[in-house]
């Protein structure tokens, strides 16, 4: 009888080794067709002694080494399932049963790889408001409002919020969402609104914002020049009713300003760092003494309740205080018998009494070495009034992108940014209470 000897790789120092005698090869002949669908190649051989040694008995090595014994293909996968289970009525040959084996395997192994795409998948969804609207604190960080004071935005920027199309894209007028021909946006116009909140609050950059949003970095561009310009022209109708009349005032006027109840506005100008132009000419015209860099200029005026009524037009910072004043347009808002109140680097009183109106300003020291006790409690006073108007100008600029450092090409479209950023900060809770 000629013995035939299959080698399988082994997983300990025992070589598992299973014996083919000839009569058994007879059988496995009577079922060549169904053999040889299920043959397997060399390369398959070698995994299969890891799921062979799950169902060979233990052997010692030394006898393993000196003693072959012949099993039958019965006797190699009687391991595998107790009889009262086995199916009777099929019988498995060594190729069909390695064959499965290899096969649940393979599924096994495509089954992870799909959880990990699936996983994958999750973790790279794109960033939206939906992640994060439960969570005031995280709103606030990444908008300057919370959920509440968004849906406050939303509602009264309008329908016209769903039929919007892209400045930059003059080639095809996309429409949000579904109407649009062609793809589809990748964003809602809700998440679109607040793709532009995060780069104007946080200041990201366009690849930052691409990345978050799965989106391309053009279009990312795209979206923040649309919506602030759509915000800006929404926000720009309710400009001269931002200014709120004396009457309006007076029924919220803070207890705080008893004293002044005529007040009217309190103003400040703030500054915001521009690139240096290589004409020397601008450049001087931008350079701001009190700075020592390129600036553009902004007057700012709040009502005595906090919030913000005035916003002026981008100036260049070499401006003086009352030079703003007048180029602003402010003064053709007051009326005879109104109170404007300012610090001391605004000598703008001539200017106001034309108008029948006033100045409510600290009082200055001249050629004296000291203030009067009257005076000095009055500086108090006005400086603990007037600090408001400060303390609005520190919430703009927590929107950072009034922190970054002006372009030079973005000049014209500033005066727009800063505007929308001061009605913005109107959705806040009021600064006085």
């Amino acid at each position: 009888m000629v013995k035939r000897r299959l080698d399988l790789p082994s997983t300990n120092t025992a070589q598992s080794i299973i014996h083919v005698d000839d009569e058994e090869c007879t059988k496995s002949n009577e079922n060549k067709q169904a053999d040889s669908a299920c043959s397997i190649d060399t390369s398959q051989l070698d995994m299969a002694h890891v799921l062979l040694s799950l169902n060979q008995e233990a052997c010692d090595t030394t006898q393993a080494s000196q003693h072959y014994r012949k099993r039958s293909y019965s006797e190699a996968f009687e391991a595998t399932c107790d009889k009262e289970t086995q199916t009777s009525s099929v019988n498995l040959t060594l190729k069909e049963s390695l064959s499965l084996k290899l096969e649940n395997y393979e599924l096994k192994k495509q089954l992870r790889n799909t959880k990990k795409e699936v996983k994958g998948d999750e973790e790279s969804k794109p960033f939206s408001i939906d992640e994060i609207k439960d969570d005031d604190e995280k709103m606030v960080f990444y908008t300057g409002l919370t959920y509440q004071q968004f849906m406050c935005l939303w509602r009264f920027l309008g329908p016209a919020t769903r039929n919007l199309s892209r400045i930059s894209n003059p080639r095809k007028h996309e429409v949000t969402p579904s109407k649009a021909k062609g793809p589809k946006r990748k964003l809602s116009p809700m998440n679109e609104l607040f793709l532009t909140l995060v780069r104007t609050r946080l200041g990201l950059l366009n690849q930052d914002l691409a990345y978050r949003f799965n989106i391309a970095v053009s279009t990312v561009n795209d979206i923040v020049t649309t919506w602030t310009q759509f915000m800006y022209l929404q926000f720009n109708r309710l400009r001269d009713a931002m200014f709120a009349s004396r009457k309006k005032i007076k029924k919220h006027l803070p207890k705080s300003f008893r004293k002044y109840k005529n007040v009217r506005v309190i103003l400040d100008a703030t500054e915001f760092f521009t690139q240096a132009p290589r004409n020397y000419e601008q450049q001087g015209n931008l350079y701001s003494s009190y700075k020592n860099h390129c600036t553009c200029k902004v007057l700012i005026g709040i009502t005595p309740s906090g919030a913000i009524s005035f916003v002026s037009d981008v100036y260049e910072g070499s401006i003086s205080d009352k030079d703003i004043f007048k180029k602003s347009g402010i003064l053709n808002k007051l009326n005879e018998g109104d109170l404007v109140m300012v610090d001391r680097g605004f000598n703008i009183r001539e200017l106001l009494l034309k108008k029948g109106a006033d100045i409510v300003i600290p009082p200055f020291l001249g050629d004296r070495s000291n203030l009067t006790p009257n005076e000095e409690a009055q500086t108090r006073v006005i400086a603990k009034l007037r600090i408001h108007v400060e303390r609005v100008i520190e919430r703009m600029k927590k929107f950072k992108i009034l922190k970054k450092i002006v372009p030079l090409n973005t000049m014209p479209t500033f005066s727009q940014t800063v505007f929308v950023v001061a009605c913005l900060v109107n959705f806040q809770k009021p600064i006085v209470k």
